[in-house]
Formats: structure tokens, C-alpha cells, sequence
């Protein structure tokens, strides 16, 4: 199986968990027919690119990767950003996500390009528990199996996801939103090298 099959594989099995046992996850991917083609898209991208390491956020944001089925990003950033092409679908929302934002400020400086995931893939309105994080887990091993990242390269962004996967992360940096942009971007320049 070709890694772009192995990508079809992934985003389709993704569409297909059920989350209806839990009223406050939403399952982005079975609901938006959008989510499954950007998630598709830039994972394929991703392929191409070849990337080292791999940053990792808690979960979708409400107005970012709910939307628009990529980590770290929203909408508006779809559309404004060269990095996607207009081959991505978005909506109208012009919600700023904060943290969004501050990255691809950051990469798009630096020219560097991880791949982007979530401890918990789907967007969740509570604090995530003990069987949602394993569940997490084993999703992000197989995009780091897919995509040959070594668990020295996976970075986790800001506290929330560094608890919620505190025995499987080696390095960590600020959250951009919450703790400021500079301390995101000196933490990173510390581990993209």
C-alpha cells in the first residue's frame, strides 16, 4: 500500500468513528464532507514535504480545525494562506483562532512546515478523559507511522496537550495564545533545526 493509499485509509476510518455515546464530541469528519477533502489534501501535501517533525495540539479548536478539518488552522487562514491552494473548501467564518494564527505566522517566517495533529482528533467541549486520550494515542501513532516521524520529533504546544499525553512527549513549547507568540516561536527555533 502506497502512503497516499495509507493517507485514504486513515481520513476514511477517522469518518467512520463513532461518537455519539458522548453528547460534547462532534465528530468533524462523519458531520462535513469538507473536513474529510481538506484533511485528505493536506496530509497528501504533507507526503510531498516530507516533514521531520510533528507538532501536536489538545484538540480541534471550536472555530479552526472544526472547520476546516486541519490542525491548527481556521477558515480564514485557508483562504488567505499560499501554503493551501484553492483546491481546500472553507466556509465564510472569519473567527480568528488565535493559536492558528500565531503558528502559521511562525512557519510561514521560517519557511518550515511539521506536520499538525491533536492529542484527541475530534472537537470536544470538556476536558478529555483517560479512555478519549488512549484513543488519541494509538490515532497518533499511526500518523506518525504514516508519516515516519521518531518520537524525539513531536513537540507538544502549550500545557493542555502536554497533559494530556504527558508519557508519550519528549519536548514541549508555549502556546502561542496563551502565552504569547515569542515564547512559541523561541521554543520552536530550540527544536526546528
Amino acid at each position: 500500500m502506497t502512503d497516499e493509499e495509507k493517507v485514504d485509509e486513515f481520513v476514511e476510518k477517522l469518518s467512520k468513528c463513532d461518537v455519539t455515546f458522548k453528547k460534547s464530541v462532534e465528530n468533524m469528519y462523519a458531520t462535513n464532507e469538507n473536513t474529510v477533502n481538506n484533511l485528505k489534501l493536506y496530509l497528501k501535501k504533507m507526503l510531498k514535504i516530507k516533514p521531520k517533525y510533528l507538532l501536536v495540539g489538545k484538540a480541534p479548536g471550536y472555530s479552526g480545525c472544526r472547520l476546516t478539518g486541519i490542525p491548527f488552522t481556521s477558515e480564514e487562514i485557508l483562504k488567505d494562506n499560499d501554503f493551501f491552494g484553492d483546491e481546500f473548501e472553507c466556509g465564510n467564518s472569519s473567527d480568528e483562532e488565535k493559536t492558528a494564527k500565531f503558528v502559521w505566522e511562525y512557519l510561514d517566517s521560517k519557511g518550515i512546515y511539521p506536520l499538525m495533529w491533536n492529542a484527541f482528533p475530534f472537537y470536544i467541549c470538556e476536558d478529555i478523559n483517560n479512555q478519549e486520550l488512549e484513543f488519541g494515542k494509538r490515532i497518533l501513532k499511526e500518523i506518525m507511522d504514516i508519516f515516519h516521524i521518531d518520537l524525539e520529533n513531536v513537540i507538544a504546544v502549550g500545557n493542555d496537550a502536554e497533559d494530556c499525553l504527558k508519557s508519550f512527549f519528549i519536548k514541549k513549547v508555549r502556546q502561542p495564545a496563551r502565552c504569547g507568540p515569542k515564547a512559541f516561536a523561541a521554543g520552536l527555533d530550540e527544536y526546528l533545526k
